[in-house]
Formats: C-alpha cells, structure tokens, sequence
C-alpha cells in the first residue's frame, strides 16, 4: 500500500512519514473471543489478535494495540466488547498501555458488525462539527463559582471540558432534597434545539444543573456531542446511532 505521495505503508490508514498525511480518522478496539483493532479512514481496516489468560500475554497483547494506534495517530479510540466487563478490561488495559495521548471512549456492548457500522457512521458525523483550542480549565465560566462535590465535582467538569466540541460550562442552580447517598456522579440529560446540553451533578442529595455550551449549530450536531460527553463520564456513545 503507497501514500498518494508514493510512500510505502504499512496499511492503507498509516500515517505518512514522508508527507504526513493521517489516514485514519479514529480507532475501535472490540474485546470479545478475540480482540480486534478497527480504522477508520476512508477505508476500514480491521486487525485481529488472539487472548491469553496470562498477565504478561495481556500486557504484550494491548502494547502491541497501542503501538498500532501510535502509528494511525489518531486521537480518539472507542472501546466496545461484548458486555461491560470487556469493555472495562480493554479500556482499563489500553489507558495503561497508550503510549500517546488519546481520548478513549467506552460505549455500550453491541455484536462487532453493529459496532463497526456505528462507529464508522459516528465518526463521519463527527467531522462536521467545530472544534475550540481552549484550555480545559478556561473553558469553567459563569458568575455562580460554587461547585459541589469538591475536587470529584471539578473532575467531572474538568473531564467534560476536555472535549474540543465544548466552547464553555457554567455551573447552575443548587438544590438539596431528594435521596441520600452514591457519592458523587455526573450526568449529561439531553441538548436543547441549539445543540447545547444539560448536565446535573450529584453530590449525595445535593444536586446542581451544568450548563454545557457546544460548538453544535443544531440539535442533530448537539446530539452527537452528548453521545461523546456519555462516552467520557458515562457507557453509551455510539447507542442509537
């Protein structure tokens, strides 16, 4: 397989080491009998490797996945399997391994010819949107600095900021009642006509609404970012699509 500029690669979605063309929009790793490596560029290319038992196998085995993702360098990976419990195996497993700086997503479990499908369709749908080059911690605004549930509550925001698709957060209204207990979770609910999302924060039976401000023109695109906003706080990115 040659690059348009006449390189030779490894696979038709490298990246060129000569002119620098990235050919591959983003990974998938399924995590089933086998685990399988999927890019996504303009074409799909899909790796397969056999799963053993044994600690060291693991670590080689998601080693050689990373240093595969390396050589797309892409940004985003997803991870899907066939119940949560792979999916947590092979997230928990590759976020050890990376040996670049990726955003991974875990989705909810589908049959592997449904989640290459979704993931090609998703990934395609997501190039339309804008992206922002802020700083995660500059993109925290609004007049009501108050943010329950102390350093976890920032995590949470922190890690939403993190997406390029998120042009700002401003903490909302506070309110206490309902149950106790759980600790503290984040939520992304649902966008609004332009394509903005609202968040809740729980922080036992205290709880406060976080408005998301998108870089989506509509609800279609806002849609797309709650999906990836779930895929970082909570399963189910690509669910729906």
């Amino acid at each position: 397989m040659r690059c348009k500029c006449g390189f030779e690669l490894k696979s038709r979605t490298s990246y060129c080491l000569a002119c620098g063309r990235i050919n591959a929009l983003a990974c998938g790793v399924y995590i089933g009998s086998k685990v399988y490596l999927i890019s996504i560029g303009e074409v799909i290319d899909v790796d397969s490797f056999d799963v053993y038992d044994d600690e060291r196998s693991i670590v080689n085995l998601f080693e050689v996945l990373a240093e595969r993702i390396h050589e797309k360098r892409v940004e985003d990976v997803y991870i899907c399997g066939i119940d949560r419990k792979f999916i947590d195996f092979g997230f928990d497993n590759l976020k050890r391994c990376a040996v670049s700086d990726l955003k991974i997503y875990k989705t909810d479990p589908l049959p592997f010819e449904d989640f290459v499908l979704k993931l090609k369709k998703f990934v395609f749908k997501k190039m339309e949107l804008k992206k922002v080059d802020v700083p995660p911690e500059d993109k925290i605004q609004g007049s009501h600095k108050t943010v329950i549930g102390g350093r976890a509550g920032m995590e949470y925001l922190h890690r939403v900021a993190m997406c390029e698709y998120v042009k700002k957060i401003v903490p909302g209204v506070i309110t206490c009642g309902g149950s106790s207990g759980g600790g503290v979770r984040f939520k992304v609910t649902r966008c609004d006509e332009k394509g903005n999302i609202r968040g809740i924060l729980i922080d036992g039976s205290t709880v406060q609404e976080i408005h998301i401000i998108t870089t989506a023109r509509d609800k279609e695109q806002g849609e797309i970012v709650l999906k990836m906003l779930k895929g970082l706080t909570q399963f189910s990115i690509l669910k729906n699509i």
